[in-house]
C-alpha cells in the first residue's frame, strides 16, 4: 500500500480503476471507461485530451513492478497489490464506481461483441448493487 501511495496521482487513479475490474483486464475494455472515470475524481485533471494518458500511467505502474502487461492485457503482479489498490477507494465510492464501470463497458461495446463482456458487466453491476438499491433504480 505504501508504494502505491507514493505513485503520481494519475497513476494511482489508473491502478485503482484496474483494481475495480479485477486482477486482469484487456486494454480495449479499460479504454471504454478509464478516460471517462477521470472526471469522477476531482483531483485528476486531463493532461491532454488523448485517451492514452491512463495507459501511460499504467505503463508507469508496469515499470514500478506493480502491474504486468502481456499483449493487450494489464494485470496485477500480485493479489496483494490489487487488494491494496482497491482498499484506497473509499468504501462509499465503490458501489458507484462498479455501477458506472459496468454501464460504460456495456454502452461502449458494439452489439456483436456484447457476449464477450456480459460476465464482466454483470459482475460490475452486481458489485454496484448496494449503491443501486440506495438510489432506488
Amino acid at each position: 500500500g505504501k508504494k502505491i501511495n507514493q505513485l503520481p496521482i494519475g497513476c494511482k487513479h489508473a491502478i485503482k480503476m484496474l483494481a475495480c475490474v479485477g486482477s486482469k483486464c484487456d486494454k480495449s475494455i479499460l479504454k471504454m471507461f478509464m478516460s471517462e472515470m477521470e472526471g469522477m475524481q476531482g483531483s485528476i485533471r486531463r493532461l491532454n485530451h488523448e485517451r492514452n494518458d491512463q495507459f501511460l500511467f499504467l505503463d508507469f505502474a508496469v515499470d514500478e513492478g506493480l502491474v504486468k502487461k502481456e499483449g493487450h492485457d494489464y494485470f496485477f503482479a500480485h493479489d496483494e497489490i490489487q487488494n491494496a489498490a482497491y482498499s484506497l477507494i473509499p468504501e462509499f465510492e465503490r458501489g458507484l464506481l462498479h455501477k458506472r464501470i459496468g454501464n460504460l463497458i456495456f454502452d461502449h461495446t458494439p452489439d456483436d461483441r456484447v457476449d464477450g463482456v456480459l460476465f464482466l458487466v454483470a459482475d460490475q453491476l452486481n458489485r454496484g448493487s448496494e449503491f443501486i438499491k440506495e438510489e432506488k433504480e
